[in-house]
């Protein structure tokens, strides 16, 4: 079961390439690839029939590297932007700008 090659049937990364990376129970196993790495429910998935050589519990880098040694090619699932946020700047309201000056 562990480094069968799959396609994602549903959700947001659905008809991407994954592989099994490990199994959790019956019905849910660790997939990682060209998808995020996470649980997932073995009826989303449809096994293809190729099997890479992996071990149980391999890193997304090792994955990567076996995938392209089958000729699947690989991109890196998006996820959250990393570095820091961007800063707001404070905006100082000059006190003179809105109000309107009167005649003595």
């Amino acid at each position: 079961m562990i480094g069968n090659l799959c396609v994602k049937l549903v959700g947001r990364e659905g008809k991407r390439y994954c592989v099994i990376v490990d199994q959790i129970d019956s019905t849910h196993v660790l997939i990682d690839g060209n998808v995020k790495r996470r649980k997932c429910n073995i009826n989303h998935l449809e096994v293809t029939g190729r099997k890479l050589s992996i071990k149980k519990g391999a890193s997304t880098a090792e994955v990567h590297k076996a995938m392209e040694k089958e000729g699947i090619k690989t991109t890196k699932p998006k996820g959250k932007a990393s570095g820091p946020k961007p800063s707001k700047k404070k905006v100082k309201k000059d006190k003179n700008a809105g109000s309107k000056s009167r005649p003595k």
